[in-house]
């Protein structure tokens, strides 16, 4: 567990150095959960931390944060991923009891209507994968990395747990971590606006929980640059250590727990 989000990405980008058995081009930890505790001040300071984390990470990193970007906050498909934000808002499905040929199903309004009426209901599950993604694949990594999501609200608290096939913490790491959280708040928002129900009227953040069956950090990475020039072939290790060493020198970096089965 975690104390805030800057301590859950110093620690992961550790866990995978220390402990990621070698695949190829990559260092991989399978079977990790990471539990992440929410502070309003320590969110705050993981926000401005970004440029320095762009900064450091070079175009390595600048590269991860806008595809991150991209399917977190566009709801345009695109060959090399589909949209996240289009399958939270307008998922492509139809509900049995809908007599339209089809529907485009808002999952996060369907989950704060639900939380708005019952607080402690059981059943505020969301899907980013489709099973058609599968057989898709119009690009390699096309195939979504986070495929489901659930909220609990419990103890005065919304908590989030995320499901991820795979995770490539140094390049969007931060990303993700940063997206989940601002899609957790959002949804806490839009329920206490139409709820009559006073302790989630009261409510307030809970922890952030995310489980890797796969979560890694590439060796070297390809990085292409203007058309007719070679691709530029960048070491990722040392920029990871360099990462670590600078929230460890610049932050306040708690001592955490992540579980994780070889």
């Amino acid at each position: 567990m975690a104390d805030n989000e800057l301590c859950a990405l110093h620690d992961l980008l550790q866990l995978i150095t220390q402990k990621g058995k070698a695949n190829g081009n990559c260092l991989e930890v399978l079977n990790c959960v990471l539990t992440i505790q929410y502070d309003p001040n320590a969110w705050d300071d993981f926000c401005s931390f970004k440029e320095d984390f762009l900064q450091i990470g070079g175009e390595a990193a600048r590269i991860g944060w806008q595809r991150a970007s991209r399917v977190y906050t566009n709801n345009k498909d695109r060959p090399t991923k589909p949209s996240y934000i289009k399958r939270l808002e307008a998922y492509p499905d139809k509900p049995r009891r809908c007599n339209k040929n089809s529907v485009e199903l808002n999952q996060i309004d369907k989950i704060c209507e639900e939380l708005s009426k019952k607080p402690g209901f059981s059943n505020l599950s969301f899907v980013i994968l489709r099973p058609a993604d599968l057989h898709d694949q119009f690009r390699p990594g096309y195939v979504p990395c986070p495929i489901a999501g659930d909220f609990k609200f419990r103890d005065g608290k919304l908590n989030l747990s995320v499901m991820f096939r795979t995770n490539d913490a140094f390049a969007v790491g931060y990303a993700d971590i940063f997206y989940l959280r601002r899609i957790q708040m959002n949804v806490l928002e839009k329920a206490k606006r139409i709820t009559g129900n006073k302790k989630l009227k009261e409510g307030c953040i809970g922890d952030l929980n995310l489980y890797f069956c796969r979560t890694f950090v590439e060796k070297n990475k390809k990085i292409k640059k203007l058309k007719g020039t070679e691709s530029e072939n960048i070491k990722i290790i040392p920029l990871v250590i360099k990462l670590l060493k600078y929230i460890e020198d610049h932050r306040s970096v708690c001592k955490s727990d992540i579980h994780h089965e070889s």
